[in-house]
């Protein structure tokens, strides 16, 4: 088991390019709120990059989670999300300076 009481929730994960974290989503709060979350095996680091509104859909079919994923050379994440105006964007986030501590 990864992260055992750590990452206490399925989501979409992957490993990093170098295979030092997972890089995570988390289910909405009651709130609707949807966590981004990277975890370093290593040592057990876990780090929330931000959370997300994830607006109730008119139908399961309209849902938009976050589904991130790693850019090749492991610095940038990419992310779907509908927080801004329930506009569908795709959104690109630098993390190289956080995942090279």
């Amino acid at each position: 088991m990864v992260g055992k009481d750590i990452l206490t929730h399925d989501g979409h994960c992957t490993y990093s390019p170098d295979g030092q974290w997972i890089l995570s989503d988390g289910y909405p709060d009651r709130d609707g709120m949807q966590p981004l979350l990277l975890f370093r095996p290593s040592d057990s680091r876990l780090l929330t990059l931000g959370t997300f509104h994830l607006s109730k859909p008119p139908s399961v079919d309209l849902r938009c989670d976050l589904h991130p994923r790693w850019s090749r050379d492991g610095k940038y994440i990419c992310i779907d999300s509908a927080h801004d105006n329930d506009l569908r964007q795709i959104y690109l986030l630098e993390v190289s300076s956080i995942i090279s501590r």
